[in-house]
């Protein structure tokens, strides 16, 4: 009877070389090899192996279970569709390995989610090297080959060496089990990670979005102003605006009105984080980050500054050329949708093919706005911006197509081409901002412009321009860096002198401050005192 179990058990255990070989090889390369090759790449050799040897063990244990399966189909099916997922997550794991310089995380998933297919389609024509290209091509070519091969020629392992590598394998477990280290830097841990980071990101339903606005009171000295105007820019880097210092002239609209004393910039200001569907829900809301450290607080458990705007009496209208569908563009849907009324210009410059140029905004709110009651109501506008979204080189047009590569021969030649293209999109982006502050120049208008978050062009690693990462505090700094931007119509500061006594004092004595506060400042700048009983003043950056 014993003699049996043995057999039996030994039996099991050497399946996978005898039976599922190809799907052991193909897990092992395509599920678990980007863990060991990360330090391989990085000259770790040692911690490496031990990641292979873990790697091994957990191929070895997936295997050994879906073996188990006793009907064939729904075994093979289940093996197919592990392959699939493997190929999909080695594919991005390794572009993002060799060239973001990590692997593949819950940041990087958030950011394809939030991507439509124009956008997939400019990163993939832009941001995907030949040579990486190249070698996922291969590498799963091989992997298909030798599938194809082994339906006709089923390779396995004779029993010698199936037991051999059988004892290998357990061995290699047990090994496993005293790198704990191992497994938190392995495909267990990466993934465990990835599913924590997605449970925590929780979408509201409908009922939960709606709140009672704690009550607000206003300084009865000072006259609400008639327009109140927000624009969200995008991936807008601090270190490429010449309103900061930057050696490129990439703000002569907003220099000009500048220099005229009727925009005011603020430094040391930050974005709450280098991906903007993070940003919006600190941004756009009362909540803040001390509100979620350490804390169960939901950021859509807290009032948005439309409803706080509404409550002040203010029709709040929504300007978008970002697109209004997509899981995470949820965030910025919901805070559109609950304006007055909303438009989504995206959909149009889709179908027209004219990717999505800012123009729109400036143009089709002008005439709707014509249309408006505005020196009778109060109005408070949002416009979200395509701004500097990659691709950079399709955020322009070609009258300002300014810089070329000529322009930075002091870069790398890998750098030349796309510093170019996103100064150029950041002057386009100039240029369609004074647009639109064009619009309420006659108007009694205060008018603030903050990007949700900048970029990394190059600063954290010479290879790196994108997204500031999440998990490099050198990359996450570089891309909160955001310029800050105020406004303020000749009819506003004539109305509004210690507003403006102020903003021109923050000016010139600038004091570190996160954009997550956004909705106190707006509120200061209406003249709002105290929301349930908590100082305006006192988390604005005027303070």
């Amino acid at each position: 009877m014993l003699k049996t179990i043995f057999h039996n058990t030994g039996e099991i255990l050497q399946r996978p070389f005898r039976e599922h070989l190809i799907f052991l090889i193909a897990f092992f390369v395509l599920a678990t090899s980007p863990f060991f090759i990360k330090y391989i790449n990085a000259s770790n050799y040692h911690y490496s192996s031990i990641l292979t040897i873990q790697c091994a063990a957990i191929s070895y244990c997936v295997t050994l279970l879906v073996g188990l399966i006793p009907h064939q189909a729904i075994r093979r099916t289940v093996q197919t569709v592990l392959i699939v997922l493997s190929s999909a997550f080695f594919i991005l794991n390794i572009y993002c390995l060799f060239e973001l310089h990590s692997l593949v995380d819950a940041d990087y998933i958030m950011l394809i989610m939030g991507t439509n297919v124009n956008e997939a389609r400019e990163f993939a024509s832009q941001l995907i090297p030949i040579d990486i290209v190249l070698g996922i091509t291969g590498v799963l070519s091989i992997l298909g080959c030798m599938g194809l091969i082994a339906r006709r020629h089923p390779m396995r392992m004779g029993k010698k060496w199936s037991i051999a590598a059988a004892g290998v394998a357990l061995l290699c477990m047990m090994w496993s089990i005293h790198t704990w280290r191992a497994w938190k830097d392995g495909p267990v841990g990466h993934l465990s990670d990835i599913l924590t980071t997605f449970n925590e990101y929780e979408m509201p339903d409908e009922s939960q979005l709606h709140h009672e606005v704690p009550e607000i009171a206003l300084d009865e000295t000072q006259e609400l102003p008639t327009s109140v105007v927000l624009i969200i820019g995008e991936s807008f880097a601090r270190f490429h605006s010449s309103l900061y210092g930057y050696e490129k002239s990439t703000n002569p609209c907003l220099e000009d009105l500048h220099d005229k004393s009727l925009l005011y910039t603020i430094d040391s200001i930050d974005a709450p984080a280098p991906i903007t569907n993070i940003s919006l829900q600190y941004m756009m809301t009362s909540f803040s980050k001390a509100d979620a450290e350490g804390k169960d607080n939901k950021w859509y458990e807290f009032p948005s500054v439309m409803e706080m705007m509404s409550a002040c009496g203010y029709d709040c209208y929504w300007f978008s050329n970002q697109a209004r569908t997509g899981r995470f563009n949820y965030i910025a849907r919901v805070f559109a949708e609950s304006c007055k009324k909303c438009f989504f210009y995206q959909q149009e410059g889709a179908l027209n093919n004219n990717s999505n140029l800012d123009v729109v905004l400036a143009d089709s709110s002008r005439q709707f706005i014509r249309q408006l009651e505005i020196h009778n109501k109060r109005h408070f506008m949002v416009y979200h911006m395509m701004g500097s979204h990659f691709d950079y080189s399709k955020r322009y047009t070609r009258e300002f197509n300014r810089f070329s590569q000529s322009d930075y021969a002091q870069y790398p030649q890998n750098q030349r081409k796309i510093l170019a293209s996103y100064d150029n999109s950041i002057l386009y982006n100039d240029y369609i901002v004074s647009q639109i502050i064009d619009i309420y120049k006659n108007e009694e208008a205060v008018i603030v412009y903050v990007p949700d978050h900048g970029q990394d062009m190059f600063r954290s690693s010479p290879d790196y321009y994108s997204h500031g990462k999440m998990n490099d505090p050198k990359s996450f700094d570089y891309g909160v860096e955001i310029p800050f931007m105020i406004y303020a119509s000749p009819a506003f500061q004539q109305k509004h002198p210690q507003v403006m006594q102020r903003i021109k004092y923050r000016q010139d004595h600038p004091k570190a401050w996160n954009s997550d506060d956004l909705p106190y400042l707006i509120m200061d700048l209406i003249g709002v005192k105290t929301i349930g009983g908590e100082d305006v003043k006192s988390k604005s950056v005027l303070n």
